[in-house]
């Protein structure tokens, strides 16, 4: 994960309604009555939430490919944090209770995210390591930089639970930022929102672009494979 913190992004969300960070990050009371329901690799997932006036929002995620890397993409920032390339394999266990099962299932109740995605994003940040620290610094299952541990409230970033329940709050925020958009979340989660507004899209970064392709091959592979507690 990159420099994770809170910020107000320039990026202009694809439906009319613009949608600032700091407006996404001040509704996070809304994260508890949405639900992502997920389909195939070929069908879209709806998100659907409630805000504090009672209004139903439904958005449209449908899954994107990153675009391909190109022969000259610019070299990702310093503070970019490597992405290993994960791909699901015998030994992940896809059919028996998922690591850390209480505080996925806690983390994806509580911001309504699949336990699929909380997964594929820990497996990809971290390994299931609770103690892995990057070299810049981010920290715990869900690499946590340390200002953005303490915007979401993990005081202890290396606590399982909340390194968990942070990383989860966190994406929360990015998917509801960006419009539902789970690639442009992603490329947000791990190269900054800021990098996400620059380019108006995934970064030409091949770390994060690795990064979001894992992630989202780990989601949809999960999925498929009834990874489920």
């Amino acid at each position: 994960m990159s420099s994770r913190c809170f910020g107000k992004p320039s990026h202009r969300p694809r439906t009319a309604r613009a949608k600032t960070w700091s407006a996404a990050a001040a509704k996070s009371g809304i994260v508890g009555g949405a639900v992502l329901l997920g389909g195939g690799d070929a069908a879209a997932d709806v998100l659907r939430y409630v805000d504090r006036e009672g209004t139903v929002h439904e958005v449209t995620v449908t899954p994107e490919a990153p675009a391909a890397e190109t022969p000259a993409a610019s070299a990702a920032p310093a503070d970019a944090a490597p992405a290993p390339v994960a791909s699901p394999s015998p030994a992940d266990p896809t059919t028996h209770e998922p690591p850390y099962a209480t505080y996925v299932n806690e983390a994806a109740k509580l911001y309504s995210l699949p336990v699929e995605l909380i997964l594929a994003v820990m497996k990809v940040e971290s390994g299931f390591n609770p103690k892995a620290i990057s070299r810049v610094g981010a920290m715990g299952l869900m690499q946590l930089m340390p200002k953005t541990a303490e915007e979401v409230g993990a005081r202890d970033p290396f606590d399982p639970r909340q390194n968990l329940l942070g990383g989860a709050r966190y994406l929360r925020i990015l998917i509801n930022a960006y419009d539902g958009s789970l690639t442009l979340a992603l490329a947000a989660y791990h190269a900054g929102a800021s990098a996400v507004d620059r380019y108006a899209g995934v970064p030409p970064y091949p770390e994060t672009r690795r990064y979001v392709a894992s992630v989202r091959a780990l989601y949809h592979a999960y999925k498929d494979r009834g990874y489920a507690p």
